[in-house]
């Protein structure tokens, strides 16, 4: 059921998303930033605002807690979907020999993202984003309760 918080919610993690994709792009250096990072970068983000936090956050506290949850999760949907696209194109390639080495490469791209990403700038992006929007996510579900 759309409330404002859920509202709320999913537009303060799409700017957290905007944020986030902007974190990584001196990451890339001069390599191409693919195309479709910054639409998933706002759409988890829409998701994880929408389903995760303006769901559950009914107070400023609650909302942190929630934050970081949503955060994290919108994090890690990031990198899955980017290591999945990667393995795609490197399937279409024929660099895997079967579809279960190609499933198990998912992970181990996902991991080199993480380390290539996991950088200060990336984490105080999405951990201070994600407190930031859990709180005002929190503050308009308790001022404007289901």
């Amino acid at each position: 059921m759309p409330t404002a918080a859920r509202l709320v919610g999913a537009i303060a993690f799409a700017i957290v998303g905007f944020f986030i994709f902007n974190a990584m792009l001196p990451e890339y250096g001069d390599d191409t930033v693919p195309r479709f990072l910054l639409p998933l970068c706002i759409g988890a983000g829409l998701w994880a605002g929408w389903v995760l936090c303006g769901k559950h956050a009914h107070s400023v506290v609650s909302g942190i807690g929630t934050g970081l949850t949503a955060g994290i999760a919108q994090g890690f949907w990031i990198l899955l979907i980017m290591s999945f696209v990667r393995m795609i194109e490197q399937s279409l390639r024929r660099r895997y020999d079967g579809p279960m080495e190609a499933v198990v490469d998912v992970f181990t791209i996902m991991f080199d993202n993480g380390v290539m990403f996991g950088t200060t700038l990336m984490a105080i992006t999405v951990l201070g984003g994600s407190v930031i929007a859990g709180m005002i996510t929190g503050a308009i579900g308790k001022k404007y309760p289901r």
